[in-house]
């Protein structure tokens, strides 16, 4: 029961719905803003990682995730974009792995604006399916960490009171995709502040391959 709330949770911060059934596995208020500077390059996770690896269909990405965390396989109806859900011990956090359909729209906005559009994009969709219900709170920007290159925003839903960031990014043979961390508060276990927040989430990019 306490997967199927899991994903309950995460379909609503990343926007995705369905009807699902889970298993563990082994191994805006809308505020528009622009694109503000560019992060210097992380070059080792700050937290301790695992050796469980994400990876895509066609190969051209792989991850890895924090030690400890495990994944959940989402089942039923949920949306094909999702491939990789993993959370933490307690409950409290949950990285997901999505591609993002290619439409003719969006290839466009990335042909202008390469990752930036491609951030800009992936943020409107989220607000539209949630009724703009949701608040960006850091500009988008650009963020670069061992020669890979990310557009990364990060936003929060007021009425929940859950924080999620996202980070988004173009692979060697020319797919769109998006890692998102998000907070679920579910459980009665705190949820970790926002430095731990971010030492959690640039980690996981510096694993990030594609």
């Amino acid at each position: 029961m306490k997967y199927i709330y899991i994903i309950f949770i995460v379909s609503i911060l990343v926007c995705f719905s369905g009807c699902i059934i889970v298993k563990e596995q082994d191994d805006i208020i809308r505020k528009e803003v622009e694109y503000e500077h560019q992060f210097e390059p992380t070059q080792k996770p700050k937290i301790k990682m695992s050796d469980k690896i994400v990876r895509t269909e066609l190969g051209d990405m792989i991850a890895l995730i924090p030690d400890g965390w495990f994944f959940i396989e989402p089942g039923g109806t949920i949306s094909s974009e999702i491939f990789a859900i993993a959370v933490n011990p307690d409950y409290t956090l949950s990285a997901v792995f999505s591609n993002i359909k290619k439409t003719n729209e969006i290839i466009e906005i990335v042909d202008k604006e390469g990752v930036i559009g491609l951030a800009r994009f992936s943020f409107a969709k989220h607000t539209t399916k949630n009724s703009n219900a949701t608040m960006i709170v850091d500009n988008y920007h650009i963020h670069n960490s061992n020669t890979q290159t990310f557009g990364v925003y990060s936003y929060t839903k007021l009425k929940r009171n859950t924080f999620g960031q996202s980070a988004v990014f173009i692979s060697s043979m020319n797919e769109y995709y998006q890692f998102s961390l998000v907070s679920m508060n579910f459980t009665s276990n705190d949820v970790p502040n926002r430095t731990e927040f971010d030492d959690i989430f640039y980690s996981i990019l510096t694993t990030l391959k594609f």
